[in-house]
């Protein structure tokens, strides 16, 4: 992707260049009483220019407003990680402290589970716990 940039900005600077010596005609702007003599050229890159500056202008606002509120959010999301952190080593404790997991249905297991032997969401409940990666399993818990 930045060699595609890179020749974009190539071909960019030909077309102004050749632009340039094409158009360099002597001119004449008049704006509010005042008046400059310049090519044609240079009149039309700084227009140019002045309408990217303007344009961009226009739209800081909207640009601040989205950083504003996404800087909220990363707030938030910070929060409800560092609670979800807590949650699961206040989890892992309560596990270390318990004597026996419910040996009517096993540890994350439904009743239809444990009825079958089906172990997958199983390992998926105790890999989610300690926030390891889970393993692909065939079908759905």
């Amino acid at each position: 992707m930045r060699i595609f940039y890179i020749i974009l900005l190539l071909v960019v600077v030909i077309a102004v260049a050749v632009f340039a010596g094409q158009n360099s005609t002597p001119i004449t702007v008049a704006f509010f009483g005042l008046t400059a003599h310049a090519s044609m050229s240079v009149v039309l890159v700084i227009t140019f220019a002045a309408g990217i500056l303007l344009g961009m202008l226009l739209l800081l606002p909207s640009i601040w407003k989205r950083m504003r509120a996404l800087s909220v959010q990363k707030k938030k999301t910070r929060i409800v990680e560092r609670q979800l952190k807590e949650v699961a080593n206040g989890t892992a404790n309560d596990a270390d402290n318990s004597e026996a997991p419910d040996s009517a249905t096993g540890a994350g297991q439904t009743p239809a589970q444990a009825s079958t032997g089906d172990t997958r969401c199983a390992d998926s409940a105790d890999a989610a716990a300690r926030q390891e990666p889970q393993k692909p399993s065939k079908g759905s818990c």
